[in-house]
């Protein structure tokens, strides 16, 4: 069971690793996308453009307002990862625990089980004695 805490500890430190990692690539992607709109927008700065070709730019700058939301969508699952995680080293503890406790209700009941088989034992070797004990007012002479 304690195997199975330290696993749960580690998956869980990987996953909260997978959400720092998330997280920096949003706030990556947030610095790059402002820049990135701004060299799109100065491209096409004064040229002349159809319908289509601004359709196509405004489907760009919505590619790119979608990329920030796969980012986010990425760090809020890894941030049920991590929940997810927390909740399995709880698991894995809560056993542990559970387990540490039976453990205790056996070796109590096996300190019982001692104590009665002693006293039985020392019973039985009374009844022994008493048996070669010779019977009352007979004596070893007669």
């Amino acid at each position: 069971a304690k195997n199975e805490v330290r696993a749960a500890e580690r998956r869980l430190a990987e996953a909260r690793e997978e959400v720092r990692k998330r997280e920096e690539e949003l706030e990556r992607y947030r610095v790059w996308r402002p820049e990135e709109e701004n060299r799109r927008y100065d491209a096409i700065l004064g040229e002349a453009m159809s319908l289509d070709d601004v359709a196509e730019f405004r489907a760009s700058l919505g590619a790119l307002a979608e990329g920030e939301q796969e980012r986010e969508q990425a760090v809020a699952e890894a941030e049920k990862n991590v929940a997810r995680k927390e909740q399995e080293v709880n698991t894995a503890r809560e056993a542990v625990a559970a387990a540490r406790k039976e453990a205790a209700k056996i070796e109590a009941h096996r300190d019982i089980w001692l104590t009665e088989a002693k006293k039985e034992a020392e019973r039985q070797e009374d009844l022994e004695m008493e048996e070669f004990k010779a019977p009352a007012g007979q004596s070893d002479e007669s």
